[in-house]
């Protein structure tokens, strides 16, 4: 069983109710630390692609990936630990967000925000920010199980009714009845916030420079923002951990106009990790690589 399906079981997800993010990492860690012993080939996954970016590193390294891979899984679920309430106290209290409200708020006088995100750091995150901030947030994404995706749903319309958040709207990909880019670009036209991934492969990716080796990304983000039609603004958005239970979400603006809009992502990506690699937790995850690795 996978990592998240492991950590995200019914019968983990039924004893969370009413635990702090701290106590439910250190849960989380201590299953996920025999996970990983008893799957040695995503800590060899891990090794590989940091091997392949040409980046150093050393057990510790190794090890501060793993834990922070777990801590995604571990804010994940925060939501579903507590009350609306608590969640609004909570993200009021820990994240630093200030300023990312300010150039959403700017860049919504003009249309239509897409945050794209890597995947990296509190990103679990992002969208209830969002939503606390008062912007209508449209999360495109893929639930791991049934039960966590009902689960969502349920919390995000308790969110909203209780008026301390602005609605949430899912668009999950692969779904029935989901229609992917139409839904993607419908949200952008209306002039609200379109939250998703761009260090995926899918079948629109293109090639883009990371560490100096060439991979496939973008997620076909480039030819969204062409067929959304509208004046459109495009951010990265990082949630970065800045302690045990502290963020800062940090926005870096990528040029619409530019011969290459992945790549600017990928730029922006590269100057984050650079300061906090062990947050991207698609480091366990096999890396799209066009470049010919030596062994």
């Amino acid at each position: 069983m996978s990592l998240s399906k492991t950590l995200q079981s019914p019968e983990i997800l039924s004893q969370i109710r009413g635990k702090s993010l701290a106590e439910i990492r250190n849960e989380f860690l201590g299953i996920g630390k025999v996970w990983f012993e008893e799957n040695p080939e995503e800590e060899a996954q891990i090794r590989e692609n940091l091997l392949a970016l040409d980046i150093p590193f050393d057990t510790t390294t190794v090890e501060r990936i793993k834990d922070n891979i777990v801590y995604h899984y571990a804010e994940k679920v925060l939501p579903l630990a507590g009350t609306t309430n608590s969640f609004a106290r909570y993200i009021d209290s820990k994240i630093d967000c200030a300023e990312a409200k300010a150039l959403i708020t700017e860049a919504k006088k003009c249309g239509g925000v897409l945050v794209a995100t890597p995947h990296f750091g509190g990103v679990e995150l992002v969208v209830p920010t969002i939503s606390r901030m008062g912007f209508a947030a449209n999360a495109v994404l893929k639930f791991s199980t049934q039960n966590l995706s009902d689960k969502a749903h349920q919390f995000a319309e308790s969110m909203a009714a209780t008026g301390l958040f602005s609605p949430i709207s899912f668009i999950e990909l692969g779904k029935p009845n989901s229609n992917g880019a139409l839904d993607m670009a419908a949200a952008l036209r209306r002039g609200e916030v379109l939250f998703t991934v761009f260090d995926e492969e899918t079948g629109y990716s293109v090639p883009a420079q990371l560490f100096g080796k060439t991979v496939e990304g973008g997620a076909g983000l480039d030819k969204l923002l062409k067929f959304a039609g509208a004046s459109v603004s495009a951010f990265n958005v990082f949630m970065v951990r800045t302690g045990e239970d502290t963020f800062t979400m940090k926005l870096l603006p990528v040029d619409l106009a530019s011969e290459s809009p992945i790549q600017q992502m990928y730029t922006n990506l590269e100057s984050v990790l650079k300061l906090h690699l062990e947050q991207w937790y698609f480091l366990h995850e096999e890396i799209p690589f066009l470049d010919v690795v030596d062994e």
